[in-house]
């Protein structure tokens, strides 16, 4: 007996990647259900061609809204995939596979994301050991965080490659880390201290030099150095953000 598949995708202005992405997971679909929180683009256009259930619903929490969109998937099973990820033909296969048999188990399943920075597959920086966890039985909830958003759960790999295309151009990447700082302060306000040279220079300064160093991504080259100064302005503006809040 066969496994069905419900898809599940949160969107926000992604029409750039988004129709490589339906593309890639239209043969394992059953159903796919789009939660979309007020795009202007041609997003959810594209998410109706390609035949899914759009709903609109405003953004609060990252974490709520995934689990508020899974409520809404109709099977036993539902693969979580954000709209710049784009499935491997490996991983399709063996999701096919997966597919054709039964499964009552409750533990989950994750497979590899593979990130591309400016165009650039990076092979070190910190990305390279990144396994997912987005193959979900019925029931399973992601933490409600503002950002970064995870199911805590040990699981089961599946073969093959999830490719992350997160980069548009610079604007865009400076939006995103600014949104997520903003985001990340409502869930750190209440779990560090004062704000001072520790959080605003050693942390960001640490964070560079464990993607630069320690990840090596002084061999991805340039772009490696680029990624590393960007995490370290996403520490600061994180904490930025906290003493915001607090300041409120």
């Amino acid at each position: 007996m066969s496994t069905a598949l419900s898809i599940l995708y949160l969107s926000y202005n992604e029409e750039d990647v988004f129709g490589q992405s339906l593309e890639s997971v239209g043969s394992i679909a059953d159903e796919i259900i789009v939660v979309d929180s007020g795009s202007t683009d041609a997003t959810v256009q594209i998410a109706e061609r390609a035949g899914a259930t759009v709903y609109k619903r405003p953004l609060g929490n990252w974490g709520e809204q995934r689990n508020w969109g899974l409520e809404k998937c109709q099977h036993p099973w539902t693969l979580v995939v954000d709209c710049d990820e784009v499935f491997t033909k490996e991983l399709i296969a063996s999701l096919q596979e997966w597919k054709k048999r039964e499964h009552k188990e409750q533990q989950p399943y994750s497979f590899k994301r593979v990130h591309f920075f400016k165009g650039k597959r990076m092979r070190f920086s910190g990305l390279q050991n990144d396994y997912v966890v987005r193959l979900l039985p019925k029931g399973m909830k992601f933490e409600e965080l503002n950002v970064h958003e995870k199911v805590r759960s040990s699981s089961k790999r599946l073969k093959g490659e999830l490719f992350h295309y997160t980069y548009k151009n610079a604007l865009h990447w400076e939006q995103k880390f600014r949104t997520y700082a903003k985001r990340q302060a409502l869930d750190y306000e209440k779990r560090v201290g004062r704000i001072g040279p520790y959080y605003l220079n050693v942390k960001p300064s640490w964070r560079f030099f464990k993607h630069f160093i320690i990840k090596g991504g002084i061999f991805d080259g340039s772009k490696g150095l680029e990624y590393a100064l960007w995490m370290y302005r996403s520490v600061k503006w994180r904490y930025i953000e906290v003493n915001k809040l607090r300041i409120k």
